[in-house]
């Protein structure tokens, strides 16, 4: 490993690596899970940093969730997520969903957009020019390392501590389709 690169602490690396992936072809989501199994973060077969590629783009180019956003909450999930979800018994396997596993993610995409403003590719990317711009690529280049750090940052979490984490803001637990008011903010 470069020496320079030694001389950071894990979170920085993943960040360096992540924006070492971008420049070296991998797209956004490949970017930061690749960057994740190569500081030890995550153990994964290497066929899955791969299987993440239609993330990239808001998923397939179309702007939605960020795809660096996407391999954060996937990477996560890899690591913390229910393991098999049939060993919950049936009547309790929706709810514990929502009063323990979603509290990581929730609060992952809050820092995501507090961070970026948006949690959707298109919204991030707006003011950046044309897709093929070198300002947009610049950008996502920067999102990219930061979203990498951001999931580290997670995947230290341990699972209780998430469990406890709060849910802020409005979430779909509170939605009423009929009611805008109560409509998620990403």
């Amino acid at each position: 490993m470069d020496k320079d690169l030694m001389q950071l602490t894990p979170e920085e690396r993943v960040e360096q690596y992540a924006i070492e992936n971008y420049k070296n072809g991998l797209n956004c989501s490949e970017s930061v899970l690749e960057a994740l199994v190569r500081e030890g973060g995550l153990e994964i077969p290497r066929e899955l940093v791969g299987a993440s590629v239609g993330f990239g783009g808001g998923i397939g180019l179309s702007g939605c969730t960020c795809g660096a956003l996407s391999a954060a909450v996937l990477a996560n999930g890899l690591r913390y997520g229910r393991k098999d979800p049939y060993e919950v018994p049936a009547a309790e396997r929706a709810s514990e969903i929502a009063a323990k596993y979603y509290r990581r993610y929730h609060a992952l995409v809050k820092d995501f957009v507090e961070e970026n403003g948006a949690a959707a590719c298109a919204d991030i990317c707006a003011a950046h020019g044309e897709w093929e711009s070198r300002e947009r690529r610049k950008h996502c280049l920067h999102l990219i390392g930061r979203t990498a750090r951001l999931a580290w940052r997670y995947l230290q979490l341990e699972q209780e501590e998430a469990f406890a984490l709060p849910y802020e803001g409005n979430t779909m637990k509170t939605f009423d389709g009929r009611d805008p008011s109560t409509r998620p903010k990403t």
